[in-house]
């Protein structure tokens, strides 16, 4: 019976250690003695804040935000919010990508129509050929005016792959018309971009305030309190008792 209560009474020791702050330095000196009779232990408390939700990081709300909006309404337990800033980021996302891809098809039926219309060749070429290409009926007139301006460094070979002929200037038209389409079309999707930016800070703003309402509603709901000892009188410790609440 003496060993039942000795081992009792060990158990709610090391419950009073995670309990009892104020108690610890007598307890440790105690344990370190390796005293055999142990006093009658009285019931110790402790605020525990760890058993409740710990308070959330703003910086770490924010952050997620940045990363992905929304993830920081989540992460502050506000899904209600969260969700709307991802549903906007995916759209503006597949918005983005639809555009630059409706550009794209655009430029490159422009190209098509002037590989069929004026024996034109895109291959190594850059921006500035296409621009040129659009401007003048074939490679003759356009060094013409180079020359008038003076602008020897920039005369395209008639003999190379930068010769061209229309065959009408109507389909000279058509071509500079679908290039610069196609052109505005992918400058358009930098607003979305744009958007994307914006969509964040909003976002993160939002978490920052999420996470100072969580953090607010958790201090406003009190701590937790353990209690612990033994039951049975202070010699024939029967049992140890552990009591959870709550302050409201």
């Amino acid at each position: 019976m003496c060993l039942k209560s000795a081992i009792i009474r060990s158990v709610a020791l090391v419950f009073m250690v995670l309990s009892s702050t104020a108690a610890q330095p007598s307890i440790r000196q105690m344990i370190m003695a390796g005293t055999t009779h142990t006093p009658e232990i009285k019931a110790g408390t402790m605020s525990a804040q760890d058993v409740e939700s710990p308070k959330k990081s703003v910086v770490l709300a924010i952050a997620y935000s940045l990363i992905l909006p929304g993830l920081g309404d989540y992460y502050a337990k506000n899904g209600e919010t969260g969700k709307y800033f991802i549903g906007a980021d995916v759209t503006l996302w597949l918005s983005y990508a639809g555009i630059r891809t409706y550009g794209k098809w655009i430029k490159d039926d422009a190209r098509t129509f002037a590989v069929e219309k004026a024996d034109a060749d895109f291959s190594g070429k850059g921006q500035q050929f296409e621009v040129d290409l659009g401007n003048f009926v074939n490679v003759d007139e356009y060094n013409q005016a180079k020359l008038r301006n003076r602008q020897f460094e920039l005369l395209y070979d008639p003999a190379s792959s930068f010769a061209w002929q229309w065959n009408s200037d109507q389909d000279r038209l058509r071509f500079k018309d679908l290039r610069i389409k196609g052109d505005e079309v992918v400058r358009n999707s930098q607003f979305v971009l744009g958007a994307l930016v914006i969509n964040r800070v909003i976002a993160a703003i939002s978490a920052a305030r999420s996470v100072s309402d969580y953090n607010r509603n958790v201090q406003s709901l009190g701590g937790w309190r353990v209690q612990a000892g033994t039951a049975g009188g202070s010699i024939a410790a029967d049992r140890v008792v552990v009591t959870l609440s709550r302050d409201f």
